[in-house]
Order: C-alpha cells, then structure tokens, then sequence
C-alpha cells in the first residue's frame, strides 16, 4: 500500500463532434458502475471491522502473531478513521445499499433516474 500510484491529470482532448444523448448514457452506466463499486467497498470494510472489533485487537489473524486491529486496518489501507466512520453510517449491510441523508416515508426518496441497461433508479 506504500506504492505511490500517478495520473495522466492532462486535460482530456474536446471532441469537435459532441452528442449529448450519447454522454449522458455513458455517463448514466459510469455512475451505476461507480456506486456498485462504493457498494463493494462498503460492504468490505462492513466485514473487516465487524470482525476486528469482535474481540478487540486480533493476533491470529498475522501469521506472524503481529496484533491487529481495526485502526491497523485502516491505516494500511490509507484510510482515514473519521471518514470511514462516515461512509459507514449511511451503509445499510442487509440490504447493501448506501441510505441518502435524507429519507421521505418508509425510508424511501422519490426518484425519476433508472440506469437504461438494468433498470437501477437512482
């Protein structure tokens, strides 16, 4: 994790021809894939600290009898405490989704945005 990872941050080439319809869609099926993502990730660190706070700091989980615990694991994924705390209070782990911050009756917002290859409102 110590491996330092760099971006082309060059400004991207601006086409000539630009289809609106055509970025939205690409743009519709980046965000789907974006948050399935976020979803992944979530539920990953939902396991890691469910399992690490469990019993405190664990050392059978190193090979090496190394104590590992819950801020040993967010410091060797680079993740911060307090934004991880965050994240994680709007997860939901039964129903695997990432809850608004705000919700209008039984939990639910009023959406008219579904992803056109499967349906996913958003």
């Amino acid at each position: 994790m110590d491996e330092i990872v760099l971006y082309d941050m060059k400004s991207p080439k601006i086409p000539k021809d630009w289809d609106y319809k055509k970025s939205v869609t690409k743009m519709k099926k980046l965000v789907v894939s974006w948050k399935n993502i976020s979803v992944e990730i979530l539920q990953e660190l939902h396991i890691a600290k469910t399992k690490l706070l469990s019993q405190g700091v664990r050392n059978d989980l190193d090979p090496n009898g190394v104590k590992l615990g819950w801020e040993n694991y967010l410091r060797d994924t680079g993740l911060s405490k307090e934004t991880v705390r965050r994240w994680l209070s709007r997860y939901n782990p039964e129903t695997k989704l990432i809850l608004p911050k705000e919700s209008e009756g039984n939990g639910k917002l009023i959406t008219k945005n579904s992803c056109p290859c499967c349906g996913y409102k958003w």
